[in-house]
């Protein structure tokens, strides 16, 4: 499956509240990019609904725009620095990490270091 997202997502474990229709439910963000979030929780609402994501130093609107099990997927309606929602955590991105460049130096006939 190849990945199409634009933005770049960070991998996290924040405690939040999801809020729709008077429902407050904790859930915990596990990424969050510019303009999306992945959450898990015990109660989540459909698909379509509109939501208010809240944690410690962010509140943002959105919408749920996919749902498997305990698991959602959130687009965001205006960009968070994602960064700063993470400030003082340890930071690592979704992508799998790029293979390092190793230079080879001939040191002799069929010999390279």
């Amino acid at each position: 499956m190849q990945e199409r997202r634009k933005e770049r997502r960070y991998l996290a474990d924040l405690e939040g509240r999801l809020v729709w229709d008077s429902v407050s439910q904790p859930v915990r963000i596990r990424n969050i990019s510019i303009y999306g979030a992945m959450l898990v929780g015990a109660l989540l609402p459909p698909v379509g609904t509109r939501i208010v994501l809240i944690t410690d130093g962010l509140e943002v609107c959105g919408s749920i725009i996919w749902l498997r099990g305990e698991q959602c997927g959130l687009l965001l309606e205006q960009g968070v620095e994602p960064l700063a929602v993470l400030r003082d955590r340890p930071v690592r991105t979704a992508e799998p990490p790029r293979p390092s460049l190793v230079t080879l130096k001939r040191v002799g006939p069929g010999c390279y270091a």
